[in-house]
């Protein structure tokens, strides 16, 4: 005669009490790497690099526009994300300029704008999109042979320019 009295081996408490803590934790560890695949950290936008293993900051560019003796002005509309520049220095300014307005944390929020000069001689572009918060600008020839870098806070709407300054205002 059989015995029905003993229950199914599925509803057993004990056996789900000792599977259960690991069959979470391997749910909760796929969908930790889920999370990290799909949202990694952006690379670092300046000029490093690599030497065995230690990251080196090359400046050779900021040198040349001190050297060059470059100053200005950025004005920014964050609103409507029209820039305006207005660069001295030497006798022959570059035809385009290059601006990267990077935020601190989401690359997806930079702003990368290709500046030609107009017939007043001043470096003109539009965003055609809002520029908010605190950025990281990098103002560089075309030809890449020199480099402004500044940090803009969140509320500055005008930017002073000088070779060599890389503090906020």
């Amino acid at each position: 005669m059989k015995d029905t009295s003993q229950r199914p081996w599925y509803r057993e408490f004990w056996l789900w009490f000792v599977l259960a803590p690991p069959m979470t934790s391997i749910v909760i560890g796929l969908s930790l790497v889920g999370v990290a695949v799909t949202h990694g950290d952006s690379p670092v936008v300046d000029n490093y690099a690599q030497a065995g293993r230690a990251l080196h900051k090359n400046d050779d560019r900021e040198r040349a526009a001190v050297k060059l003796g470059l100053e200005g002005t950025l004005m920014l509309d964050r609103e409507t994300g029209h820039v305006t520049v207005h660069l001295r220095g030497p006798a022959e300014l570059p035809d385009s300029l290059d601006l990267l307005l990077s935020h601190p944390t989401h690359a997806d929020r930079d702003v990368k704008l290709s500046m030609p000069r107009d017939s007043t001689g001043l470096y003109r572009a539009n965003a055609r999109r809002a520029v908010d918060g605190r950025r990281y600008m990098r103002l560089q020839s075309g030809d890449g042979q020199w480099l402004l870098a500044k940090e803009v806070a969140a509320d500055a709407s005008e930017l002073s320019l000088e070779a060599g300054g890389r503090n906020a205002e």
